[in-house]
């Protein structure tokens, strides 16, 4: 909605232990995120699954998360 993007990029990528998750828009990125509800909301579950997410937020905004397979 914000973001201006025109293409999204979903890769899943499963490893021997962990899931791999990166989503990534072609839009005008942001030079602070603010967690708003959705960002704290995956934060939260992805830290309750026992992962890590980041985000990078220059050339388009892109949220990378690591998920054990339990």
């Amino acid at each position: 909605k914000y973001a201006r993007c025109t293409r999204i990029d979903i890769r899943i990528v499963i490893m021997n232990r962990m899931v791999r998750c990166s989503i990534r828009d072609n839009g005008i990125g942001c030079k602070e995120v603010k967690d708003g509800m959705g960002i704290s909301g995956m934060r939260q579950r992805v830290r309750t699954a026992g992962g890590t997410i980041d985000l990078e937020t220059e050339a388009g905004f892109t949220v990378n998360m690591l998920l054990p397979i339990n």
